[in-house]
């Protein structure tokens, strides 16, 4: 066989092996969609991140974040939050973390998995609720009005939760353990506040107020108060020259935040390729794309595997970039593909058959359609309600080394499939352009 032919192979069985990673890419994209992966698998990043469900929970209720939520009701969290956002996010919850209305807020998220021990109905009026209080407290915490009105709207959010605990009895022990909670937190806050005012004479500027609601992290989130203690330890010895010093903050903040996303990408894709593996071995299973039984058929058939290479071409032409192939794209290659009568696929067009599964021949006689065909006037095939489905593209059941060389030529093509449709496109431009003898003009000029 000579070289351009085992070129045209290999760009017929990679063309292959494109178009099935392109479906591949598509049902894994709609999986990862359906389970919200990444927003989950983010939200989940974050949660350890922060060291405490309730803090994470402030955090994504923030303003800054609740503006990247997604969805007709807005529920849907986002895939992706930008470091910058994260840090002002987290710098605001801080500020405010000393506060009464922030430590009811904490013990109310608390709450939630406490409601949802209710019944049905409870659960539903239970969760409006809550919901109801944790919004009067948001506008409490970033009020800026005087304290009389402050006080006022504190008084009726603690009105609010105690005909919550009235009309709820099963939550009365938990309400009244976490109100009690908050009342010794906000009395070692205090302690904590006083002695912070003074040390510093006041809090005259931003960072100073991020560092006194870090220090009140000591009694509610310890190990969150330690973790930011040391992002921000020195922050004023280490300014560079023009910088101010919450800048720096930030910066270091923000380092950590991009840092534990580098691992969740880790994370994520090692998980990602797991799925892609799963699923191009199921295509491949289901579709019946074997690479063997394709390659020796291109070896046979050179009118077949040139039409393979033209159809290949044609699309490296036409897409010298590889662009998001749209679902109309996709079924247009498929259809090109079924058309070339490339053996792929389990089951032929079904032919008629006797109620006793026989197919009637032009000469009287029939083939018994059965799948464990004895000799040459049985036929390979599955008999269903007078119609013989033919199996195609396998061997006999009782042929055990077909089976085995299938099996390695279906694997074979899950795990080409897994690779994903970049890196089968670029080696695919790289030997059509080879096949053609180098690039084309135009190509080198650019």
């Amino acid at each position: 066989m000579s070289i351009l032919s085992i070129l045209e192979i290999a760009i017929g069985l990679i063309f292959i092996w494109f178009v099935m990673s392109l479906a591949a890419m598509y049902i894994q994209e709609w999986i990862v969609a359906r389970l919200q992966w990444r927003s989950n698998m983010l939200e989940s990043a974050i949660r350890n991140l922060l060291a405490d469900p309730a803090l994470a929970s402030q955090f994504y209720e923030h303003p800054l974040i609740q503006a990247l939520h997604s969805g007709p009701d807005g529920n849907s969290k986002p895939s992706y939050i930008p470091a910058n956002q994260f840090s002002m996010a987290l710098f605001d919850v801080l500020i405010s973390a000393g506060t009464e209305a922030s430590l009811i807020q904490q013990n109310l998220y608390n709450l939630r998995n406490d409601v949802e021990g209710l019944g049905k109905k409870d659960r539903e009026l239970a969760t409006e609720q809550l919901n109801l209080i944790i919004g009067l407290l948001r506008k409490a915490i970033a009020s800026e009005a005087g304290d009389e009105v402050i006080k006022a709207l504190m008084d009726d959010i603690k009105a609010q939760i105690r005909k919550m605990a009235a009309d709820f009895p099963a939550l009365r022990p938990a309400i009244e353990a976490n109100m009690m909670s908050m009342t010794l937190e906000k009395k070692q806050i205090d302690a904590i506040l006083a002695e912070w005012q003074q040390k510093t004479g006041g809090v005259p500027d931003t960072l100073s107020a991020v560092r006194t609601g870090i220090a009140t992290l000591s009694v509610t989130h310890p190990q969150m108060k330690q973790a930011l203690s040391t992002l921000l330890r020195g922050v004023e010895e280490y300014t560079a020259q023009g910088e101010s010093a919450i800048a720096t903050a930030r910066n270091n903040v923000e380092g950590w935040f991009n840092d534990s996303m580098d691992r969740l990408s880790g994370w994520y894709k090692r998980r990602a390729q797991t799925m892609a593996l799963l699923i191009g071995i199921s295509l491949s299973f289901i579709m019946n794309v074997d690479s063997l039984q394709i390659a020796t058929q291109l070896w046979k058939e050179p009118m077949l595997r040139q039409s393979l290479v033209a159809q290949a071409e044609t699309f490296m032409e036409q897409n010298e970039t590889l662009q998001p192939v749209d679902i109309a794209q996709q079924y247009d290659l498929q259809l090109q593909l079924a058309s070339l009568n490339i053996p792929i696929g389990w089951i032929g067009t079904p032919l008629a058959a006797t109620s006793s599964g026989g197919i009637p021949l032009g000469d009287g006689s029939q083939k018994l359609c059965t799948l464990f065909p004895r000799s040459s006037v049985d036929f390979y095939g599955i008999p269903v309600a007078n119609q013989c489905y033919p199996i195609i593209n396998a061997p006999n059941l009782n042929d055990l080394t077909g089976w085995l060389l299938k099996l390695f030529g279906l694997v074979a093509t899950g795990i080409a499939t897994a690779q994903g449709a970049p890196f089968w496109f670029d080696i695919l431009k790289n030997i059509v352009n080879l096949r053609s003898s180098g690039s084309k003009p135009d190509e080198k000029k650019k």
